[in-house]
C-alpha cells in the first residue's frame, strides 16, 4: 500500500508500448522508470518524444556531458549508469566518463562537452541563477541552437532524476567508471 505498481511491457497503453519498443527491444528490458512513468501513458510519450528529440538536436557528446553531468550532480545512479554505458558504447573513454560525472581531468571532455557540462552543472547548482557566464560561454562556443538544446537538455535530465530520486530507483546496470555511483 502507497507504492506505486510497476507495470509491464504488456500492461502498457498501446501508443506508449509503440514509443518505446525501439528501446526495450534495444536493452533487452522495459526500465523501472517507464514502468512507473506508463501510469501517465501521453506524458511519457510527451516525455520520451521529448528526449528523442533533443538526442537529434545535439550531438552525442554534448548530450552524454549533460546527462552524466546532471546525473551525478543529482545523485541520480539510475540514469547515470545508463549514461555510462552508452557513452562506452558510443566510444567515449573511461576517461571522458569520469570527467563527465566530475571525477576526472575536465580537459578529457574537449572544449565543446566540458562547455556543455559546465553550464549543466552550474544552471543545476544554482536552480538556473548565477549561470550567466556560463551561458555565454556556452552561446560563443555550441551557439545559440546548441545552447538553448542544452538548456532543455538539462530540464530533462532533471525532470528525470526528480522522478528517479523519489522512487529510490537502483542502477539496472552496472557502472562504467569504478567509484563513480554517486
Amino acid at each position: 500500500m502507497g507504492e506505486i505498481r510497476r507495470l509491464g511491457y504488456d500492461e502498457l497503453d498501446p501508443a506508449l508500448r509503440e514509443t518505446l519498443r525501439a528501446k526495450v527491444e534495444r536493452l533487452g528490458y522495459l526500465g523501472e522508470f517507464f514502468a512507473v512513468a506508463g501510469h501517465q501513458p501521453a506524458a511519457t510519450r510527451a516525455f520520451q518524444e521529448f528526449t528523442e528529440s533533443l538526442k537529434s538536436a545535439l550531438p552525442a557528446e554534448l548530450t552524454e556531458a549533460v546527462a552524466l553531468g546532471v546525473a551525478s550532480t543529482l545523485g541520480n545512479a539510475y540514469e547515470q549508469s545508463q549514461h555510462e554505458q552508452l557513452s562506452s558504447k558510443l566510444g567515449f573513454s573511461d576517461a571522458w566518463i569520469a570527467a563527465a560525472v566530475g571525477r576526472g581531468d575536465p580537459a578529457a571532455l574537449g572544449e565543446h562537452a566540458r562547455v556543455a557540462r559546465d553550464l549543466a552543472l552550474r544552471v543545476v547548482s544554482g536552480y538556473g541563477r548565477g549561470a550567466a557566464a556560463d551561458l555565454a560561454d556556452a552561446v560563443d562556443v555550441l551557439g545559440e541552437d546548441g545552447a538553448v538544446g542544452v538548456l532543455l537538455t538539462i530540464g530533462r535530465y532533471v525532470a528525470h532524476a526528480v522522478v528517479a530520486n523519489t522512487l529510490e530507483l537502483r542502477p539496472p546496470v552496472p557502472m562504467v567508471v569504478a567509484g563513480a555511483a554517486p
